[in-house]
């Protein structure tokens, strides 16, 4: 929660732990759903908003450098590319998807 208080800043300190608390849950849930292919467009969409949210909080609370340090933007806009790719192989939405059929 210190971290979080430090990124965010900006944001009354009564909101740090629902903050930090819901961060972690998402950046989880995300990775797990990213790891496993299920609903990789969406998922990867929502990774990408996530991770664009703390670069730009880094960014305001530590300035342009630590963002651009930890390369929080480049994550972000890959996140974003894999949101828009038609198909992802070795994926559960591969095997859930109605046009493949398993043999």
């Amino acid at each position: 929660m210190v971290y979080s208080a430090q990124v965010n800043s900006f944001l009354p300190k009564s909101f740090i732990p629902a903050i930090s608390i819901a961060s972690t849950v998402m950046e989880a849930v995300l990775g797990i759903f990213l790891l496993i292919g299920f609903k990789t467009n969406l998922v990867a969409f929502f990774a990408g908003c996530l991770s664009l949210l703390f670069a730009f909080a880094m960014t305001f609370s530590f300035g342009i450098k630590e963002p651009l340090d930890y390369s929080v933007f480049a994550f972000s806009a890959g996140a974003f590319l894999l949101s828009a790719m038609p198909d992802h192989k070795w994926s559960i939405d591969q095997i859930l998807d109605k046009n493949i059929s398993i043999s």
